[in-house]
C-alpha cells in the first residue's frame, strides 16, 4: 500500500510543478525541489541548454521568462514511476501551450511537446525533485487565433504571479 501512496504523492508533485509554471507561482515551484536539486532545461530553438544548475536558482529565471507570455498551460500525462525505497525515477510526457505577443504586438501561439525525466527523493515522508531534465520532441508555432469578448469578466481570466487567480480559492497550492 505504501508504494501506491508514494506514486500518488509523486504524481501530485508533478502536477504542482506544472501549476507553478502556469500560475507563475515562484513559492510553489521552489517547494517542489530539494535545496540541492538540479534543473536541466533545453532551449527548443537553438538546442543549447538554457539551464543546467541549481533548481532553486532557476526559479527566478523561470518566473522572469514566463513574464513574456500572456498565458501558458502545461499538461502532464503518461506518468511512469519506478520506486526504490526513498528514491524514485520517473518520466512524464508534457505538452505546453504558450501565448505571447511578438515584437510587432501580434499574438503568437507556441505548442511544445516533450518529456520530463525526474530523480526524486523522499525525506521526512515528503517527496521532492532532486533532478529534472526536459527533453522537447516537437513544437508548433503560428499566429494567435483566439477571440475574446471585451465583456469577459475578470474573474474568469487567468491571473498569474500574484495568487489572485480564482483557482487559489479552491486549491491553495502548497502541500
Amino acid at each position: 500500500m505504501q508504494q501506491v501512496w508514494d506514486r500518488q504523492e509523486i504524481e501530485q508533485l508533478m502536477y504542482r510543478h506544472a501549476r507553478s509554471l502556469d500560475r507563475m507561482d515562484a513559492e510553489l515551484m521552489k517547494a517542489c525541489y530539494w535545496p540541492e536539486a538540479v534543473e536541466e532545461l533545453q532551449d527548443t530553438i537553438t538546442g543549447q541548454f538554457q539551464w543546467n544548475d541549481n533548481a532553486w536558482k532557476f526559479v527566478p529565471a523561470a518566473m522572469e521568462g514566463f513574464k513574456n507570455l500572456t498565458g501558458t498551460q502545461h499538461r502532464i500525462s503518461n506518468v511512469l514511476i519506478e520506486l526504490d525505497g526513498d528514491k524514485a525515477t520517473a518520466e512524464t510526457y508534457v505538452m505546453a501551450f504558450n501565448l505571447f505577443n511578438d515584437e510587432n504586438g501580434l499574438a503568437q501561439e507556441n505548442i511544445v511537446g516533450g518529456r520530463h525525466h525526474f530523480k526524486l527523493e523522499k525525506r521526512n515522508d515528503e517527496w521532492k525533485i532532486m533532478h529534472r531534465s526536459s527533453i522537447f520532441d516537437w513544437n508548433q508555432n503560428h499566429q494567435g487565433t483566439a477571440v475574446w469578448s471585451d465583456k469577459f469578466d475578470e474573474k474568469y481570466k487567468p491571473q498569474r504571479g500574484d495568487r489572485k487567480d480564482d483557482s487559489y480559492n479552491y486549491i491553495k497550492g502548497l502541500k
